[in-house]
This record gives C-alpha cells, structure tokens and sequence, in this order.
C-alpha cells in the first residue's frame, strides 16, 4: 500500500537499481569515460568581389564539437583508449563533415554509410614505456606539427590554414605510431592503406595511400616541429614539408613556421599552380586575462607549368591577420579576430577558419581580389 501511494518514488529508487547495474562493470574494469566539448559561436563579416556578407557562424575560434574519450587501465603500464568527436553547427544544428563523397583520396573507399564522428575516431594501446598506437579516423602528424606553431591555434579567420596551402588536417583508415615523451623529444608515424585493387583512369594501385611522420621537441620555453606527408592523390604523388618553432619569453611568445607543398592535384582556386611555400612569422602577448596575436605570411607559388607571364609574383599572396582573446575563465572566452589576404595579380587565396566557411569568399574572389574578413565571438569549453 505504502509503495502504491509513491509511484515516482518506486520508479526514481527502480532507476537507481539500473543505474548502478550498468555502472557496476564499467567499475570493475576500472574504465573511465569523459563526455566533453566546445560550443562556439560568432558573427561574422567578408568582404568579396560582389559586396559585403554578414553572417552568424559556428566554430570561429574552435569548432563546435562533442566528443567521448576513455581509458582501461590493463595492467603492467598498458592502457586501452578511445576517443570519438564529431562537429556540430550552431548555426543551424546540421553536422558538418558528416557525408562521404568518393571526390578524392582522402575519402574512405571502404565506407558503407555517412559520418558520425568526423573529427575523430580511434582506438588504440598506450603503454608509458612503449608508447602508443591507434586505429581509425585521425589526425596527421603534419597537420599537428605546425598547427602547434600557430598563434591563432589553426582558428579564427587570421588561422595558420589561410596560408599553410594544401595541408591535409585528418586521415581515414589510418594506423598511427606515437613514442613516450623522452628528453622533451616525441616521434610519430602514420600510414594510410590505399584500400584498392584497381582503379580506373590508368591510375596505379597505391591511389589513396598516404604515410607521413614528425618529430617534436617540446621542453620548457622552446617548441620545435618537423613534420612530413606523403600521398597518392593521383598519378602523381602529393608531398608536404613543415617547420615549425615557438620560444616562450614569458612576457610574449615568437612564432614561425615554414611550410611547402609539391602537389600533384590541388584545387585552390582560379590562377592557381600546385607548387607552394609559405613563411610565416607571429606573436602571442598575454595582458593579465587578454591575449593579443598577431601573424604575417608569405605564400610563393613555385610552380614550373603555370604562365608566369604576369611576373613571379603574380600567382603568390601576402597575409596578415590579428585578433584579441579576452578570459572570463580558463573554459571561456570572447575573441575578435580579423585577416586580409593581398593576392597578386593572377593569385585568389581565400580566408576560412575553423568552422571551414571559405565558402564564403571561395566563389567570390576572382583572381588578384584582396579578400578581408572579421569576427566576433564567444567560446565555451566542457
């Protein structure tokens, strides 16, 4: 009778008897799982050829994600990990990243469906003396190499990505092999299967491989990545090269990074070659909970069939970016940040930033337009 007359009181201690059911294993294997994320959103504005756009967007700074990680402990040093993230837009609440179209290499030939985890999905071993390995959708180390380098982290419009040309972020189907940290120094190597048998067009087997490897040394002040990427877009293959150092002097900090890129297939826009390399120098000065960034860049175009009768540097850019972070915690944060490419007369490098929306200037700057864009946002991190 006494249960009868609390029916919310049966189904609250019900759901606890469930609840740590199901918890009890997870215990047992001493497992932890992390649920966590970033949600960021700005306001936006570009310039193009055909006027002045103004937009809401998503991912300025950081792109807006969800994501899951976790670890069992196995014993004797030894771990299994995991981890899986996936974007979101808040703009809309559409999944960027989420269809799979068979454009490219660097798309999946074994894939069944569309994507659920589009930044990230692995699972793998870690071992405090042997090191790490994963399985799955991951970053490459070249990407990893610079983008540590970078002040603006590869975010917002002023990102090392507007420069960095033809530097691929992620992997599919990939194996990755990352040492313990030793003496400040960390080595990791990446290869891609390309998956195939045959492919048509007279395009060799290897279509779609991919391998890569970098080498950092990070240790107290001093920053220093070296990062290689190597792979078969089409009957040529597609080879990527970067440097990178930053020396922290408490009072700011100097960043520099040199990247090249000899590709066999880039698509980057009208005027366009496919031999690349950017210098790039910047600062980041932290002012109590401000932080002000800044960066110049350099793009050459170094290719050797493209008509340079318009001179050497009509086909190269110079860029510039800025921007200011202000803290209200150490999980967020407002961020203003601004950049402007100047293109020569036969150039059209475009502006993007961590929510990919080149779109916005892609279609509209003809060659030896001078993009510039500007946001304001708002970042929170759980």
């Amino acid at each position: 009778m006494r249960n009868d007359r609390h029916p919310a009181r049966r189904i609250f201690i019900g759901g606890l008897l469930v609840a740590g059911t199901l918890a009890t294993p997870l215990a047992g294997a001493q497992t932890t799982v992390t649920l966590y994320g970033i949600a960021d959103g700005d306001f936006r504005v570009d310039h193009t050829s055909v006027g002045t756009l103004k937009s809401i967007g998503s991912g300025g700074e950081s792109a807006s994600r969800w994501g899951l990680r976790g670890t069992e402990d196995l014993g004797g040093g030894w771990k299994a990990i995991f981890n899986f993230e996936q974007d979101f837009d808040l703009s809309d609440n559409s999944v960027p990243q989420g269809d799979i179209v068979r454009s490219s290499a660097s798309q999946p030939t074994s894939s069944t469906g569309s994507r659920l985890f589009g930044r990230r999905a692995i699972v793998g071993l870690h071992s405090t003396t042997f090191g790490e390995i994963r399985v799955g959708r991951e970053y490459t180390p070249l990407y990893r190499a610079w983008r540590d380098a970078d002040p603006f982290e590869a975010g917002t419009v002023a990102r090392g990505s507007n420069y960095a040309v033809g530097s691929v972020p992620r992997f599919d189907n990939t194996v990755t092999y990352e040492t313990p940290k030793v003496a400040g120094l960390t080595a990791t190597l990446q290869y891609r299967p390309s998956e195939q048998t045959a492919v048509a067009n007279d395009l060799p087997r290897q279509f779609g491989q991919g391998y890569g490897g970098s080498v950092v040394y990070e240790s107290g002040p001093l920053y220093v990545g070296l990062g290689y990427l190597h792979e078969l877009r089409g009957s040529l293959p597609t080879k990527s090269e970067t440097a990178a150092i930053v020396w922290d002097f408490a009072v700011a900090k100097l960043h520099g990074f040199y990247f090249r890129t000899n590709a066999a297939s880039l698509d980057t826009g009208p005027g366009a070659g496919s031999r690349y390399q950017s210098y790039a120098l910047g600062t980041t000065v932290p002012l109590q909970a401000f932080t002000i960034k800044a960066a110049v860049a350099r793009i050459d175009n170094q290719d050797h069939y493209v008509d340079r009768g318009n001179g050497d540097g009509a086909r190269s850019a110079n860029v510039f970016g800025a921007g200011v972070t202000y803290s209200f915690s150490k999980r967020t944060d407002l961020y203003l940040a601004a950049s402007k490419i100047v293109n020569g007369a036969a150039a059209a490098f475009i502006i993007s930033d961590m929510s990919n929306n080149g779109l916005y200037t892609t279609s509209n700057v003809p060659v030896g337009f001078n993009p510039w864009s500007a946001q304001l946002g708002l970042r929170h991190m759980f």
